[in-house]
């Protein structure tokens, strides 16, 4: 109003305007500041919106990138374990498919595993299984289309004709009532030593000859016993298996 009334009486303004401004300066300091900071204030909200726009695009990026090394770390154990396998058949084993592990029951009373290959790649019942470390699983007990069904060593009902790598020692391999797996009929008068190696025999013809089993882990030698009964620490983590190997 007071720039309005100044403009409209010619001649007016210079003195009268000089005291008006002097008087109304700090007023119009006042909202100057004000709308100074009201403007940062909406510059720091658009600044805020850019940066969130900006850390989910890059969110967005990590998360493609950490799929993308997903995918390639997965390529890779697969290739490792196709690697594996050419390996293992240079070690004499003619023929060997491998496998994925897709069902388990390794601490129940099953102690079993289900593989993604079947009678459509050859497989067939009482074939040996062993892991990519050359160890033994188990032999394949139920045999379908598309699956299989491995019956583990460590199951109640597997028996292995194994011997002492050392002392050459034979005997069975079973699973003990306690949940143990160990080796009977070894005379009493055989030396043997604490982690020894217990390797597969051939005798029982499933499993062929020098597939390792695992360790001697304990020797009981009971007066009220016939035979040594030693305890076995199985070479394989069974729970742990991701993929094997089928001796065809």
């Amino acid at each position: 109003m007071g720039l309005l009334f100044l403009n409209l009486i010619p001649g007016f303004s210079s003195g009268v305007g000089n005291i008006f401004f002097k008087v109304s300066s700090p007023v119009q300091e006042f909202f100057v500041k004000i709308g100074s900071k009201v403007g940062g204030f909406f510059k720091i909200i658009l600044s805020l919106r850019t940066l969130l726009r900006e850390n989910a695009e890059l969110r967005q990026k990590n998360l493609e990138l950490e799929t993308e090394v997903s995918g390639l770390k997965e390529v890779e154990r697969e290739n490792e374990v196709l690697r594996r396998g050419l390996d293992v058949s240079r070690k004499g084993y003619q023929i060997i498919e491998d496998a994925w592990i897709v069902g388990k029951d390794v601490q129940g009373i099953g102690d079993w595993l289900l593989i993604n290959k079947g009678s459509k790649d050859g497989i067939e019942r009482d074939m040996a299984v062993i892991s990519s470390e050359k160890a033994l699983v188990g032999r394949t007990t139920e045999v379908m289309a598309d699956f299989s069904k491995v019956m583990l060593i460590t199951n109640k009902e597997s028996l292995v004709a194994a011997l002492i790598e050392g002392g050459r020692s034979e005997g069975l391999v079973k699973k003990s009532e306690e949940g143990k797996l160990f080796m009977d009929f070894i005379p009493r008068n055989e030396k043997l030593k604490i982690d020894e190696r217990v390797l597969t025999s051939g005798m029982d013809t499933i499993y062929p000859r020098g597939i390792l089993i695992g360790k001697i882990e304990k020797i009981d030698l009971s007066q009220n016993q016939l035979f040594q009964k030693i305890t076995i620490t199985p070479a394989v983590d069974f729970s742990k298996l991701e993929e094997v190997f089928i001796i065809k």
